[in-house]
């Protein structure tokens, strides 16, 4: 495999992400103790129950409305600004049960308002005005929601467990990765 070949968006591909990271989330997430899911490591850190929350505003307010401004407007009509930390104000009183619940019901949502568009090879040429990034084409709008929406799950990976104090962390130089060292 060439690497054109793999930089290329393919919808079809991307919609089989897209449709398993609910389940994904919820395998992973479900069940676990609030402090595996609602620790954090001090202030300005997300912890899994921040991420699912993050997912549900962008299934709200970012993909799909986005999606449908490209193939309204076009480039006349910027889209919303995206508020990244919506879910502080969002999820608060939620469980995270009701957080998973509410995620694959948004994204099954979405994924067939997605279908039901029958996007065509020259709609995902279409372009639009992102407010920080400037012009982007549908192909790119929905390749990032599709390589962003399954980040949170190595996001989700890493952050899940009990905080480890700042000075206990250290990076393992041989390996590449972040080793959690508790002395």
């Amino acid at each position: 495999m060439d690497m054109a070949t793999l930089t290329e968006f393919n919808l079809t591909e991307s919609l089989a992400v897209l449709a398993r990271t609910p389940a994904s989330l919820d395998v992973l997430l479900r069940g676990l103790p609030d402090i595996w899911v609602r620790g954090n490591e001090g202030a300005d850190t997300w912890n899994a129950f921040d991420i699912m929350g993050h997912l549900i505003v962008g299934e709200r307010t970012d993909w799909m409305p986005r999606a449908r401004i490209i193939l309204e407007h076009g480039e006349a009509r910027p889209f919303d600004p995206y508020d990244r930390f919506a879910q502080s104000r969002e999820s608060g009183k939620q469980s995270l049960d009701q957080l998973l619940e509410e995620f694959a019901r948004l994204r099954n949502e979405n994924l067939a308002a997605l279908q039901a568009l029958n996007l065509q090879p020259a709609d995902l040429e279409r372009r639009g005005r992102h407010p920080r990034l400037g012009v982007v084409t549908l192909s790119q709008l929905l390749a990032t929601w599709g390589g962003s929406r399954s980040h949170p799950l190595a996001s989700t990976f890493s952050c899940n467990g009990p905080p480890v104090p700042r000075r206990r962390r250290s990076v393992d130089r041989l390996s590449g990765s972040v080793a959690l060292r508790r002395s």
